[in-house]
């Protein structure tokens, strides 16, 4: 789903000057008094379809270099799964250890601004398109369905990162003078909007298949779709416990006629127990059936900012044990229920026994030797790797998810695709909502949480060990945890879970020393809670708008 940055003259003088809740009366009409006016822009179908671009932004995996930056491989720096080493962005690390403030800035002040001023761009091309002449009116009807998606994509965004606490402002029509200073609708408010907007474009009935298909052919994945609409309401509705209303969007997703989503499996022929999930982050196996909605090149910088220098990267991405001692044995076992000897040697050496496949695919361990060609990982030798060198990762783990041997000889500028959402998550957000609602012994859950497992070369969950519903929530937050590592939804599975105090505090550890006897400690955690289940808005926003004020805690 790669934007596609298509501007005329035209859209680029009259979206120039696109700032969010702009006071001037002449401006908001004309957006912009010295240059085209709306009268003269909104005449033709591609004038209409270059307004519609300039509404489209989507986050990438890894940084890249349009405006806010936003990137959620290196957001997992503000989770238990990593610790942000990077010389960049260094609000992750803020939001990680809880020395974010008010003044932090970088994604907090960006995300808001930019967020905001693409719901303006959607508002005025929904007041303007019915201006323009159309020669196939369905053309019409498919760019307002779009344009009111990417509407409440951004709202949808800005509710989860600023407004978890207490909701943010609904910005649904193109303001005047007198109704920029808004204030806060409440999270209640905010959901059934959003909702509302998700149902009606749903409901289009489309036999042509021209206005808002299932999906839309390969060609034109860029656009908004049915597929994607359900995906985005299951989403948001997850992360406020609206548990029926994902049951019944992950149910009519599931079992569409037109759905053609499954999970995604390897042509290769060799006996790695976890080829299927290896190659589907590899160039091999990134056009696959199972990716929902992603962004083209959203994983382009995957090599240089995330191995460590002694591979030309800048060892960005420091994984930390919290996350390694998650992954199972390969016989099924968690490592809190092994006796505590066998726990304590596989916390020491997780390459002491075989462990679920995907670690291996997801974090390059001390003393391995077969990831990457003519490469061991010695973290606590003399080298380039040791810990505590510059481009080092900084815990004796780094992220491997994403990293492909093909990107190592260009200087590590790639192509590879990255996942915003894919079927796997469709599948187990639907587990969640089963077991939340108290319908843990669905068959569905079972059926779903093996075909996750055995695709990655596990076995199936052992009914023996999880018979309860407290058991049940347990796999499943142990396989969205491992399953999803580094694709962004961590983040946000800590804030639904209510676990903030138990994850985002206290020691951040790496791996285990030899040298030391000791596990590395990259820094000690504060992050508190409610407060920090939500971003402070921009302290510009506050002093400007006297109706609105820091979120919970700020």
């Amino acid at each position: 789903m790669e934007l596609k940055n298509i501007f005329s003259k035209k859209v680029l003088t009259l979206l120039s000057a696109s700032i969010l809740f702009c006071g001037c009366e002449d401006f908001l009409t004309r957006d912009h008094p010295t240059a085209i006016t709306d009268e003269d822009f909104w005449g033709t179908v591609g004038e209409c379809n270059a307004a519609l671009s300039s509404c489209k932004y989507w986050p990438r995996g890894t940084y890249h270099y349009d405006a806010p930056y936003f990137s959620l491989v290196h957001l997992e720096g503000a989770t238990d799964n990593m610790y942000w080493s990077g010389n960049f962005k260094g609000e992750i690390a803020n939001l990680g250890n809880g020395s974010a403030t008010t003044t932090t800035g970088g994604y907090m002040n960006d995300l808001w601004t930019q967020y905001y001023m693409r719901i303006r761009r959607c508002n005025r091309f929904l007041d303007h398109v019915d201006a323009a002449y159309f020669v196939d009116e369905k053309e019409r009807e498919r760019m307002i369905a779009e344009a009111r998606v990417w509407r409440v994509w951004y709202h949808i965004q800005l509710l989860m990162y600023y407004g978890m606490n207490d909701g943010i402002p609904i910005q649904d029509k193109v303001l005047n003078g007198d109704e920029i200073y808004k204030s806060r609708n409440t999270i209640d408010e905010c959901l059934n909007f959003i909702n509302s907007e998700l149902d009606a474009v749903i409901a289009i009935q489309d036999t042509e298949n021209k206005v808002f298909p299932f999906v839309w052919d390969r060609d034109r994945r860029d656009r908004m779709c049915k597929a994607y609409a359900l995906m985005l309401k299951m989403d948001v509705n997850l992360q406020f416990k609206r548990y029926d209303v994902v049951k019944a969007a992950a149910k009519t997703f599931i079992e569409h006629p037109d759905n053609s989503f499954e999970l995604y499996y390897s042509a290769e022929t060799d006996d790695d127990p976890g080829k299927n999930y290896r190659d589907m982050f590899r160039y091999k196996g990134q056009d696959n059936k199972e990716r929902i909605m992603y962004v083209g090149s959203g994983c382009s910088e995957a090599w240089f900012r995330n191995a460590p220098q002694s591979l030309g990267g800048q060892g960005a991405a420091s994984v930390l044990r919290s996350l390694v001692d998650e992954y199972e044995t390969a016989d099924g076992v968690a490592l809190k229920d092994l006796p505590a000897a066998e726990r304590e040697k596989l916390q020491k050496d997780p390459l002491a026994v075989a462990r679920d496949p995907r670690l291996y695919e997801t974090v390059v361990l001390p003393g391995d030797n077969s990831s990457f060609i003519d490469y061991v990982y010695e973290p606590f030798k003399d080298g380039a790797d040791q810990v505590g060198k510059v481009g080092a990762s900084r815990t004796g783990y780094w992220a491997k998810k994403y990293l492909n041997e093909e990107d190592r000889s260009n200087n590590g500028n790639g192509s590879l695709y990255f996942p915003l959402y894919r079927y796997a998550e469709v599948l187990l957000d639907y587990v969640e909502s089963l077991v939340e609602t108290g319908d843990w012994q669905n068959p569905d859950v079972e059926k779903y949480i093996n075909m996750i497992r055995n695709r990655a070369g596990m076995p199936n969950m052992d009914k023996a060990v999880y018979n309860t519903q407290e058991k049940v929530r347990e796999l499943y937050r142990r396989e969205r945890r491992v399953e999803f590592a580094f694709e962004g939804k961590r983040y946000f599975d800590i804030r639904r879970w209510g676990i903030g105090n138990e994850t985002m505090n206290g020691s951040a550890l790496g791996a285990w020393n030899p040298t030391t006897n000791a596990y590395v400690q990259v820094e000690n955690r504060a992050c508190t809670f409610p407060k920090y289940n939500a971003w402070p808005i921009p302290q510009t926003e506050e002093t400007a708008n006297p109706n609105i004020e820091q979120p919970t805690g700020w």
